[in-house]
């Protein structure tokens, strides 16, 4: 009698959870059908441009560009990850009994974003730029169930507990060997990585020293955000026309990945001085891995489960942290991000703890790793040292 009375009183709760799903649902289906038809009309541009002789179809690069796989910026390593298996690349410079420094790089991006900042603290730190999974070489297990966040945030475990370790070869040699130490790093994210770094502090606090956080949302902020500045879903249009199938892969290998290229080196991208663009080398550093068959599938993979996993058929949501991360907090963000609005970053910080830091970098763009490099060193420099630091 009881059990039945709470039922039904928990029915109304439960049916409105069930609309508010639908609700969200069927706005990121529509959000998606509408960023599919805009890209789409670029996409027909690009053809009554071009042809389609020079519009389908890409070059595949057989060789990688200078720095990409040769030892210029660190030491090519590769780890194997104990639960799944999975093969995992990573550039590594500085003294092997140093403080560990983890590097993680967004879309679509690989290790190579990093190079600046393994060159700068690689004389403190052990500074580890890793390909994430479906990127760079690091393997790229099919499927999309594969990218799953839980999933992306296991790998991150497993690498700061296998690099922690006493041997520090990126080898574990018996599970006691992995737990034997309390590994810890300085974990330092942009974009996607950002993303994951975000969610990793505040699950694994024990796993991060401190942390650092580049033009990246939180997912407890951004839905409340972007319901205030409706502006932001223009910036992430993206976001939703990656929830379509095969469509998205379509448009950016389209003109040998010309929208690709537009996201890193477009005037719109935020970047003041043109100096400060990538150039075509530092380009194909990213479109070497994505312009391999199947290269582009794995990093979109990322988006299509950002909104909900599928596992029976049924959506659920992916659990959002509601704590801010305990480790000592570093944002840095660029006020002419073309992608995040720059009002977001202070709404991030509000939802930090009192020590977190934020410091804009005027007309600096979304990708502050290699536009920014020097300052960007300076300013997380002073952090890890606790000296003091200007907004």
């Amino acid at each position: 009698m009881l059990l039945s009375l709470c039922t039904l009183l928990l029915a109304p709760t439960r049916l409105l959870l069930a609309l508010r799903r639908l609700l969200a649902r069927l706005g990121v289906t529509v959000a998606a059908a509408a960023a599919g038809v805009a890209y789409g009309l670029w996409g027909l541009g690009v053809l009554l441009r071009r042809g389609p002789r020079g519009t389908f179809g890409w070059r595949v690069r057989d060789r990688p560009p200078p720095g990409l796989a040769d030892g210029t910026f660190g030491e090519h390593r590769y780890l194997r990850l104990q639960d799944s298996g999975l093969r995992l690349h990573y550039v590594t410079r500085g003294p092997t009994t140093a403080p560990l420094m983890l590097l993680l790089h967004g879309f679509p991006q690989n290790w190579f974003c990093w190079r600046h900042l393994l060159q700068e603290f690689g004389t403190r730190y052990r500074v580890v730029a890793l390909d994430l999974r479906g990127y760079g070489a690091s393997e790229k297990p099919p499927g999309k169930d594969s990218y799953r966040l839980e999933v992306l945030l296991e790998d991150i475990r497993q690498v700061i507990e296998i690099l922690g370790t006493p041997n520090g070869q990126g080898e574990v040699t018996s599970a006691t060997d992995a737990t034997a130490a309390s590994p810890k790093c300085i974990l330092v994210g942009h974009d996607w990585g950002g993303l994951l770094a975000w969610e990793l502090a505040a699950s694994h606090p024990a796993l991060v020293e401190k942390l650092v956080i580049m033009d990246a949302p939180h997912r407890a902020i951004m839905t409340g955000f972007t319901a205030c500045h409706p502006s932001q879903l223009l910036r992430s249009s993206y976001v939703f026309l990656f929830q379509l199938p095969w469509l998205p892969e379509l448009l950016l290998s389209l003109a040998d990945f010309e929208l690709v290229k537009t996201i890193l080196t477009g005037p719109w991208t935020g970047i003041q001085n043109p100096a400060q663009r990538l150039t075509e080398q530092e380009v194909d550093a990213y479109l070497y891995s994505l312009s391999q068959p199947g290269g582009l599938t794995p990093p979109i993979h990322y988006y299509r489960n950002l909104f909900w996993l599928v596992g029976s058929g049924v959506p659920r949501d992916t659990p959002i942290p509601c704590e801010p991360p305990p480790p000592p907090t570093l944002l840095l963000w660029g006020t002419h991000d073309a992608f995040l609005d720059a009002r977001l970053a202070p709404c991030l910080r509000r939802c930090l703890r009192p020590s977190a830091r934020l410091c804009l970098l005027p007309g600096a763009s979304h990708w502050l790793p290699e536009e920014q490099p020097r300052p960007l060193a300076q300013l997380i420099g002073d952090f890890l040292d606790g000296g003091d630091q200007h907004p």
